[in-house]
């Protein structure tokens, strides 16, 4: 989730908190929560679409994703990271980031 909407999210909720809380406040929390609630939704659909073409989205963050080959017959994945120039490393099943070999 977005860091920005997760503050938004923490300052709102501590607001309503306050002894003094309104309306208004209520009213922030709330679209603050229908904004974290949104981008869940954006980002389950956006993985869902790379499920859909075999891509496994290993790493949100990093922007690291794997997905399905065969390498001399063995079925491994294929592995990319955002700012790489094309895809250039693979690695067995199971074996994640660390087990990455060059192509």
């Amino acid at each position: 989730m977005r860091p920005d909407l997760e503050e938004q999210l923490r300052m709102a909720d501590y607001a309503i908190q306050r002894p003094g809380a309104n309306g208004s406040d209520r009213e922030r929390q709330q679209q603050a929560q229908d904004a974290v609630h949104g981008a869940e939704e954006e980002l389950l659909k956006a993985v869902l679409s790379l499920n859909s073409m075999g891509i496994q989205l290993k790493g949100p963050l990093e922007g690291l994703i794997d997905f399905p080959s065969y390498r001399d017959g063995e079925l491994v994945e294929l592995c990319w990271k955002l700012g790489e120039e094309r895809v250039e490393h693979w690695h067995r099943i199971g074996e994640g980031f660390s087990g990455r070999k060059k192509l």
